[in-house]
């Protein structure tokens, strides 16, 4: 994890951003869904429409699964998530997941102004920093909230408050970036400011109908966005 800061710069807009990860910083629809619908195929079961699945990565594993596969059981469920997390586990999962361009360069850049970066994800918090490694930006992250850190996961406003919880700041200087409608709920549930990336799993037309207050095509245009100084690459 990142190391310790100087505080933000004053113009500012936000000291904190709690930052979506796949479909948002990391580029792994095509990943996600094809797991998926290699642990259904592997148990017996339909594969299911691809457009299905990616429309519900963010949602807990389980609810993943639920729309995946409608009518299943739940010891079924279960079984199937606990084969999704044994393989994507492990090293040879990891290593598939890529950023999205100049992702890195605008990090660094967020995190020159001293503005704090947790990552809100619904997948598991160790396998997260095992991501987050693979990709080289766990220096420049604060904290990871991972599914397994909250009773309730996305679109409850849980998570974001314990990410504000462990760095201390208040929701008026909070901002929740995604690019699913999953995120900007969470965001306008703990009475945030909210940040529609239109790139990733959700479409931005969809994501326009929920107002979030900031709608980017590009992921560093959160430098200018968040009021920081210094540009990316």
């Amino acid at each position: 994890m990142a190391a310790a800061v100087e505080p933000p710069a004053l113009d500012a807009r936000f000291d904190l951003l709690v930052l979506d990860f796949d479909g948002t910083l990391a580029d792994s629809q095509a990943i996600l869904v094809g797991l998926v619908n290699d642990v259904l195929e592997a148990n017996d079961q339909p594969r299911a429409d691809t457009n299905v699945v990616a429309t519900a990565i963010g949602l807990p594993l389980e609810q993943v699964f639920q729309r995946a596969l409608p009518g299943a059981a739940a010891a079924t469920i279960a079984h199937l998530c606990v084969e999704y997390r044994r393989i994507a586990d492990r090293p040879a999962f990891v290593r598939q997941f890529r950023l999205y361009p100049n992702v890195a360069a605008t990090l660094q850049a967020l995190r020159s102004t001293g503005i704090r970066l947790v990552i809100g994800t619904s997948k598991g918090r160790a396998t997260t920093t095992d991501i987050i490694r693979h990709c080289r930006i766990d220096d420049m992250i604060d904290a990871v909230v991972g599914g397994d850190c909250v009773t309730n996961g996305k679109p409850h406003p849980e998570m974001v408050r314990h990410a504000q919880r462990l760095v201390g700041v208040t929701a008026e200087r909070t901002l929740v970036v995604g690019d699913t409608s999953f995120d900007i709920e969470m965001g306008q549930a703990a009475g945030v400011a909210t940040c529609a990336v239109t790139y990733g799993m959700h479409p931005a037309a969809a994501l326009r109908q929920l107002r979030p207050d900031f709608v980017i095509d590009r992921f560093e245009e959160l430098s200018h966005l968040v009021g920081c100084r210094e540009g990316t690459a």
